[in-house]
């Protein structure tokens, strides 16, 4: 069953074209009745069961279109964008599914394997070890730029805040007036 498109629909839409295209548009009908064209264009676009959002779709796409399309080009522009379209479901073979017990060991030994990798004996954190060594040579007195500091200071107290090992001096909230 096709959907029914209103003649107000096709009459606005071309006449948005026309002034949107000018000459350009004019010219791809040239030699054809007009009349012709919209119900041709209304009953691709029924066919194409185009929704009134899809028509808007299409019309806002008009102002990215440096040429005027033709009823399949502007079908197309109705369309959802890709992102948008439902996925259809994949087949799966429930038998390799990983049951959740050992997704949960393996997830373990994965994150137990990351924090080894990036903590060394000193209790130091690999991720961070530029930030401070700049820091340590700033506390020996070797030269470091103000700015270098500000940064290395910055990423270690980023890494200890999303790390869980910040420490507070305060309660949260005591700034508030």
């Amino acid at each position: 069953m096709n959907r029914e498109i209103p003649d107000h629909w096709i009459d606005r839409l071309f006449a948005k074209m026309g002034t949107m295209y000018g000459a350009a548009f004019a010219a791809m009908w040239r030699d054809i009745d007009l009349a012709d064209i919209k119900t041709t264009w209304k009953q691709g676009l029924g066919e194409a069961h185009i929704t009134d959002e899809g028509l808007r779709r299409g019309v806002a796409a008009l102002f990215y279109t440096k040429r005027p399309p033709n009823l399949p080009e502007f079908i197309e522009l109705c369309a959802r964008p890709a992102m948008h379209r439902q996925n259809t479901l994949a087949l799966t073979n429930e038998a390799n599914r990983t049951q959740p017990a050992e997704a949960r060991a393996q997830l373990a030994k994965v994150r137990e394997a990351a924090e080894s990798l990036l903590r060394d004996p000193n209790g130091r954190n690999h991720g961070i070890a530029w930030a401070q060594r700049l820091r340590d040579r700033a506390a020996r007195g070797e030269h470091v730029t103000s700015h270098q500091l500000t940064c290395a200071k910055a990423a270690i107290e980023q890494w200890q805040t999303t790390h869980g090992m910040m420490r507070h001096n305060r309660e949260p909230g005591s700034d508030d007036e």
